[in-house]
């Protein structure tokens, strides 16, 4: 074998093995996109705000999931405000928060689909942002069964 011909196959090995790790990384589970630092209020449940879109990951093997949620504002026209919320670009449910300042709570069930992946991604839609910080709802810390 030519000294190309290996450097090539040494690359390509290095490429698949990149790949093969990416695909399930091990740190997946503490990343988190469209949401604002924890807040934690002294008498309060903790939580943090979300954009208009935001995501996280679950352990893969979890069933059901129950991420507390709350508007303090109301949704467009006066009306509720909702989140649709999504497990691995699948549609799972939305969540209508018709009461602003009182908590949402609701069980999730994720079905029992089989994944040999490490996580599963949640990604949240709220219909409507409040100006000038493009907050929309707060959520708490997810619990998983």
């Amino acid at each position: 074998m030519n000294h190309r011909r290996m450097k090539w196959t040494a690359g390509t090995l290095a490429l698949v093995a990149a790949l093969a790790y990416l695909y399930d990384p091990p740190w997946l589970g503490g990343v988190t996109s469209g949401f604002f630092q924890w807040e934690y209020p002294p008498g309060e449940p903790v939580f943090r705000w979300t954009t208009g879109r935001a995501s996280l990951f679950i352990p893969g093997n979890a069933t059901t999931v129950m991420i507390p949620m709350r508007s303090l504002f109301p949704g467009p026209d006066g009306g509720p405000v909702t989140v649709r919320v999504s497990v691995d670009d699948r549609f799972l449910a939305t969540i209508t928060l018709t009461d602003p300042g009182a908590w949402v709570r609701d069980e999730l069930p994720l079905g029992r689909r089989s994944t040999r992946r490490r996580h599963r991604r949640i990604d949240l839609r709220v219909n409507r942002v409040v100006r000038p910080r493009m907050v929309g709802v707060m959520t708490g810390p997810p619990t998983v069964w």
